[in-house]
C-alpha cells in the first residue's frame, strides 16, 4: 500500500536524497484542536485532576512524533495547501515496511492511524476499559488496549479537515534529544522554522512514487532530465509523475514524466 507527502520541492528532493522522512511534534501543527479531545472533561470536578490531565496532554504533544500522510497524489486542494502551490512535491511510500507498520515500535502504526473526522468534539468518557498500562510520553510499541485513548489523543480532527484524507504514524520521541536512536528507530534531528524535525531513516526501497507539482519549473525537459537523473541516483526504484491539468474536468492527472521526456528529446 502506497500513501502520500506533499512537501516543498526543496524537502523533496532532501527526502529522496537522504531516504528519510520527518516526523512533528503534535504541538507544531496548525490546528489548535490537536488532542483536545484526549481527555474527557465534563466528569471532572475536582481541579487537581483536571490539571494532571493538562499535564499528561501536554506530554504527549511533546514527547510524540507524527507523520502525516494522504491517500491521494492527486488532491488540487492538498497541491494548494501543502504542496507550494502546485510548484513542489509529492513522495509515495510503501507503507507496509516495518518503520511505518511494526506494531513493537510504533505508538500508532499505519494501519491504526486513520484520521476520525467528526463535526462535534467529543467531550464523554472512554467506552472502552483499558486492558493494558501505558506510559504518558514514554509508550514506543502499540498498546491495543488502549487504542480509544490513542484515538482521542491523535486521530480526531474537526470535520473541515476531511478534505486531506489523512492517515498517520505516531512514534515515541523520548531519548531523542541526547541519542541518535530509540525504539523508535535511528533518527537524524534536524530545526525547521525554530522547531525540531525528527528525520526517520528508511530502507532502500521505501519510496516508490514521485509526483511534480502542475506549476514546478521541473516539468519543462532540462529540468525534467535533471530531477530524472536526480530520483535513478537515489531511488531507482521509484516511478516519477508529472501532474498535468485534465482537459474536462476540475482534476488532475499523471505523466509518465520519463516517457515524457524521452518522447521530447526524440522530436527535438
Amino acid at each position: 500500500m502506497i500513501l502520500y507527502k506533499y512537501v516543498s520541492f526543496e524537502a523533496g528532493i532532501k527526502i529522496i536524497e537522504n531516504n528519510s522522512i520527518g516526523f512533528t511534534q503534535p504541538q507544531f501543527f496548525n490546528d489548535p484542536f490537536e488532542s483536545e479531545a484526549s481527555y474527557p472533561p465534563e466528569e471532572l470536578k475536582d481541579p487537581i485532576q483536571k490539571i494532571r490531565n493538562n499535564i499528561k496532554k501536554e506530554a504527549w504533544k511533546n514527547s510524540t512524533g507524527i507523520l502525516s500522510l494522504t491517500r491521494q497524489p492527486l488532491n488540487p486542494l492538498m497541491w494548494a495547501h501543502y504542496g507550494k502551490e502546485h510548484k513542489g512535491m509529492v513522495i509515495g511510500f510503501d507503507v507496509t515496511c516495518s518503520e511505518f507498520s511494526c506494531e513493537r515500535s510504533n505508538l500508532i502504526p499505519v494501519q491504526f492511524g486513520n484520521v476520525i473526522y467528526t463535526d462535534k468534539r467529543p467531550v464523554n468518557n472512554f467506552i472502552s476499559t483499558p486492558k493494558e498500562a501505558i506510559e504518558v510520553g514514554g509508550t514506543f510499541h502499540f498498546p491495543y488496549g488502549q487504542l480509544e485513548q490513542l484515538q482521542r489523543l491523535f486521530l480526531y480532527k474537526p470535520a473541515c479537515w476531511a478534505y486531506e484524507e489523512e492517515v498517520r504514524v505516531a512514534k515515541c520521541l523520548k531519548g531523542l534529544d541526547e541519542e541518535s536512536s530509540n525504539k523508535s528507530g535511528d533518527f537524524s534531528v534536524i530545526e525547521i522554522q525554530n522547531r525540531p524535525l525528527y528525520l526517520l531513516s528508511l530502507k532502500p526501497g521505501t519510496i516508490k512514487e514521485v509526483y511534480v507539482g502542475a506549476r514546478s519549473e521541473y516539468m519543462g525537459l532540462d529540468k525534467a532530465l535533471e530531477l530524472i537523473g536526480i530520483v535513478e541516483e537515489h531511488q531507482p526504484e521509484s516511478k516519477l509523475f508529472g501532474c498535468g491539468l485534465s482537459k474536462d474536468s476540475w482534476t488532475l492527472q499523471s505523466i509518465d514524466l520519463v516517457e515524457a521526456a524521452n518522447k521530447a528529446l526524440k522530436r527535438n
